[in-house]
């Protein structure tokens, strides 16, 4: 296996959860994954609930210990953001880098694979369609959400997509760079 991360961003989904299951299962099966968070996926779980799954420390701010988002670009080789909200799908989109998540974002090279997570009519909203179809020209692979229930009781397109998928996704994109 490559030196280099699987790393996995976790944004401000109630839908986080379900990537400490990701994080597992790529773990158990010796994949070296590190994660970092934004500030609002600490309000859905704790960064330490990663750092135990992984070994290694979680981080979240941009400024923390040097140039976290170059730090981070250099170790991962390949960048997931599970689940992405509208919000850190519209910031990457429109090339907004204000926290550590769009900053590594912009800065990486290496592929990037998005798994939204939102409320249907977010999800179904033109803007949020337009900044996906965006994303797809720039070489982001989205990995699609499924239909649902979501924790609101809307029901549509949003959830996110089985983690056996996405994990799949996943190791298929490493394997091919490493």
């Amino acid at each position: 296996m490559s030196s280099k991360d699987i790393l996995i961003a976790v944004t401000g989904s109630i839908a986080a959860y379900r990537t400490c299951e990701l994080v597992r299962n790529l773990t158990k099966d010796g994949y070296p994954v590190s994660v970092i968070m934004t500030e609002h996926a600490t309000k859905f779980i704790g960064p330490i609930t990663f750092e135990a799954l992984t070994g290694k420390k979680v981080r979240i701010d941009e400024y923390e210990e040097g140039m976290a988002h170059i730090d981070a670009r250099n170790s991962a080789a390949i960048f997931a953001i599970v689940p992405a909200t509208a919000n850190i799908i519209a910031k990457m989109a429109n090339g907004i880098a204000d926290d550590l998540v769009t900053s590594t974002y912009l800065a990486s090279k290496c592929p990037i694979l998005v798994a939204p997570a939102m409320n249907p009519n977010m999800y179904t909203h033109p803007a949020t369609q337009r900044n996906l179809e965006r994303l797809k020209k720039d070489g982001v692979e989205i990995l699609d959400p499924q239909e649902g229930v979501v924790v609101c009781g809307d029901e549509g397109y949003g959830k996110l997509a089985d983690v056996a998928v996405i994990q799949a996704k996943i190791i298929k994109a490493y394997k091919s760079v490493t």
